[in-house]
């Protein structure tokens, strides 16, 4: 396998990659984090369900699809310790996870422009990257982001049944904490199969940040064998 070559494993991971920046990023933003059950007993009146989330707060009532109070400045009023810490954290995956598709990209791009053509000469290069590295810092930002993410993702669950147990259980997820726990492991995946790629290809110590040394193909540029 050649470093210079796009084969499936890298192809694959920048794809789950890509999925999982994309559902990080609807997570953060929809308010189906923690869903709080307000049930009466007024015949007169409706039960009421209220969606947490990072930035806003939605109240609905039973019959109605709609939000009947939406509260845009939800998230300047957060009081609970695990939503404001996956306000931080989250974008942060995110940040990690686009700078890591964007030197995937480069990388991939690099290597169909040039895979044909004659590497320049080592010795004289200083700020060309090749496409190895940038895959092997790119799966670096993807491992990060993914376990930024994940940890306070895994803690909001936790955080919810401990809730249950003092307030009556009337707390329950929503379906953004395990969209955000998904594609928070797929960003983790997506790392390990540069990782994988990286390996594989580079069987030889060579420094990251310059291009690989071009291998001779005619016989006559060959070193003599001790038998000649």
């Amino acid at each position: 396998m050649s470093c210079r070559d796009i084969h499936a494993t890298n192809a694959f991971s920048f794809i789950i990659a890509f999925i999982s920046v994309g559902g990080i990023a609807v997570a953060a933003l929809i308010p189906q984090w923690r869903v709080t059950r307000l049930v009466t007993f007024n015949k007169n009146a409706k039960n009421i369900s209220v969606y947490d989330g990072l930035w806003a707060k939605c109240v609905k009532q039973d019959g109605y699809s709609g939000c009947y109070y939406y509260d845009s400045e939800w998230y300047s009023k957060v009081d609970q310790l695990d939503l404001r810490l996956l306000q931080f954290c989250l974008p942060t995956g995110l940040l990690f996870g686009s700078l890591a598709l964007v030197l995937c990209m480069a990388g991939m791009s690099k290597t169909c422009c040039c895979s044909d053509k004659a590497e320049a000469d080592i010795k004289s290069t200083r700020c060309l990257v090749n496409s190895a590295g940038c895959h092997l810092v790119a799966g670096m930002f993807l491992f990060l982001g993914g376990a930024i993410a994940l940890a306070p993702s895994v803690w909001f669950l936790f955080r919810t049944k401990e809730m249950n147990i003092k307030y009556d259980r009337i707390f329950s997820d929503g379906f953004a904490v395990y969209v955000a726990i998904g594609c928070s492991g797929g960003l983790m995946l997506a790392a390990l199969l540069m990782f994988m790629w990286y390996c594989m290809c580079k069987k030889l110590p060579s420094p990251f940040w310059l291009p690989l040394p071009t291998l001779p193909n005619s016989l006559s540029t060959q070193p003599l064998t001790a038998n000649g």
